[in-house]
């Protein structure tokens, strides 16, 4: 039998104070260790130590079996090997969550014999790392039959207390590892899909243009020139042009936000001149449907500050959603102050909101159901509210089916200052 190693020290030699502050240390180094060699390592070279064992060994639970993933002894054990967990005594402090204190190896039933004759193994103790569920289990052996006393045992537990909370912040690390790398992949795979869809977005938009362009040209050349039943086949085809290039449009604004690219330029705006150019663009399409149109509160000289061209189409979408969705009524652009702000309402007579849709209906490509009449592709309110949110512009949403709704976004007055949210 292979004489016992000279540079352990037996429990005697260390004294109660000695023992507290190795195990204090053995805390530190553990809470620093951030993956299993490294807890591994500092159990490694503390345990044998302490106890003043002929042998250590760590043992972890890998599901129904005992994986020996270190030692430290004066001859070879099982290092790397694994076992069934009924098989061995590591298995049994595992399964039970109770220390085995063994002086006689060859006189206890719960130790295979065989598997212990060609080691130098006689006397053992054997404690479980974890509760309520024990994760792993600490080992020390003697080579010569040896009692091991209470405060031997009672140190093992407090390294195995130690370990535990070490293998457990271990697990917790890697998960959180795991998940960030699975958000990280998520994140490259999420750019380029929108990458993607940006270029496919321009190159749509841009190869579009041109061929919509001629058409729009040619209509126009050809309303001069046709009368009676004629004319009525030239205002459909003028009426679904400006459908398409709305449309166009709203792809356009896409790309640009998809890609970043909205330039803001902050300046101060009469709230008039915002007013002025939505009449120019939708009084005559929303009396063209029999709708009523009214502005209320915009004079007085107020003043905004804001990106204009930004501002403009905010509101343009906001009006041109109004009128699609309102059969009968009037569309109300009604302006107020309010602290250093200014609320700008869109208010409709139209179908409405019905509740449950009221937090998606800025959601990307997202369009009450409304029939064939409506026309577009679900973008208009989704570019209200990205737009609004790179401002840093608050928006409200009141609706009633069968009543209406009014989208209210609050413009910082002049004096005020508002920093785009966006990058």
């Amino acid at each position: 039998m292979p004489a016992a190693d000279t540079h352990a020290l037996p429990p005697s030699a260390l004294g109660d104070a000695d023992h507290l502050t190795a195990i204090v240390d053995l805390g530190e180094r553990l809470f620093f260790a951030r993956d299993l060699p490294a807890v591994v390592s500092v159990l490694r070279a503390t345990v044998r130590r302490l106890t003043g064992a002929d042998g250590i060994t760590i043992v972890l639970r890998d599901g129904d079996l005992c994986h020996y993933v270190e030692e430290d002894a004066i001859s070879p054990l099982w290092k790397g090997q694994r076992f069934p967990m009924g098989t061995c005594i590591s298995g049994w402090a595992m399964l039970t969550g109770q220390p085995a204190v063994i002086p006689d190896i060859y006189a206890d039933p719960r130790i295979p014999q065989d598997a212990y004759r060609l080691t130098f193994v006689r006397s053992l103790v054997m404690v479980p790392v974890g509760a309520p569920e024990p994760i792993a289990a600490i080992g020390a052996y003697w080579a010569a039959q040896h009692t091991p006393d209470t405060g031997t045992v009672t140190l093992l537990r407090a390294i195995a207390r130690s370990a535990a909370l070490a293998l457990s912040n271990v697990r917790l690390l890697a998960s959180l590892q795991e998940s960030a790398e699975a958000a990280r992949a998520q994140a490259e795979q999420l750019a380029r899909a929108n990458a993607a869809r940006t270029r496919l977005l321009a190159t749509l938009n841009h190869d579009l243009r041109q061929p919509v362009h001629a058409l729009t040209l040619a209509t126009h050349a050809l309303s001069s020139r046709v009368t009676g039943r004629g004319e009525t086949y030239v205002s459909t085809m003028k009426h679904c042009l400006g459908v398409v290039k709305r449309l166009m449009d709203g792809v356009q604004d896409l790309a640009e936000m998809d890609d970043g690219t909205i330039a803001v330029r902050i300046e101060d705006v009469p709230l008039d001149d915002l007013m002025m150019h939505a009449a120019a663009t939708f009084q005559l399409a929303a009396e063209a449907k029999g709708l009523g149109w009214r502005v209320e509160g915009s004079g007085g000289g107020v003043t905004v500050r804001t990106d204009r061209l930004l501002a403009a189409r905010i509101l343009h979408n906001l009006v041109d959603n109004a009128i699609k969705y309102t059969d009968r009524g009037e569309i109300r652009i009604a302006c107020r102050t309010a602290d250093d702000r200014v609320w700008v309402d869109v208010c409709d007579t139209g179908r409405g909101i019905p509740e449950s849709s009221l937090a998606d209906i800025f959601e990307e490509f997202y369009r009450i159901e409304a029939g064939d009449d409506v026309v577009g592709l679900g973008l208009g309110l989704f570019i209200v509210k990205t737009l609004s949110d790179h401002l840093g512009y608050p928006i409200m949403v009141k609706s009633r089916p069968g009543t209406g709704t009014t989208i209210s976004i609050a413009l910082p007055s002049a004096g005020s200052v508002a920093q785009p949210t966006g990058g």
